[in-house]
């Protein structure tokens, strides 16, 4: 049984970790370069599961769910910056380059001169 305490925390560090993924989501919205992509990326990801995981591991109490989810959670961090820095590596080997500058959309100007 959960108590309230309990499970006040529990849900305020998944609304904590559904924050920073939507934040994370904005920043990658926001930002041009590819790679400033996958950084904010992985750093999102990885800080946005494992607020959400510790808030599940804290609802769920102590016991086999919290245990498999420790795991997961374990599992996960492992892998996130691997695949990020796998993603990045082929990226730069295969040269690929996102444009880092916004196109100039500045007015036409006339050519000629009816006055």
């Amino acid at each position: 049984m959960l108590s309230a305490l309990q499970e006040a925390i529990g849900q305020s560090i998944i609304l904590l970790g559904i924050l920073i993924t939507g934040f994370g989501v904005y920043a990658v919205l926001a930002l041009r370069s590819f790679y400033a992509r996958i950084v904010v990326t992985s750093k999102v990801e990885a800080m946005g599961f494992v607020s959400i995981t510790l808030g599940a591991i804290v609802l769920a109490g102590p016991g086999i769910v919290g245990v498999k989810l420790a795991v997961i959670l374990l599992f996960e961090l492992l892998t996130v910056a691997v695949s990020a820095h796998a993603i990045a590596r082929s990226a730069w080997k295969s040269g690929y380059n996102l444009p880092t500058k916004k196109p100039d959309v500045s007015p036409p100007t006339t050519q000629g001169g009816a006055s």
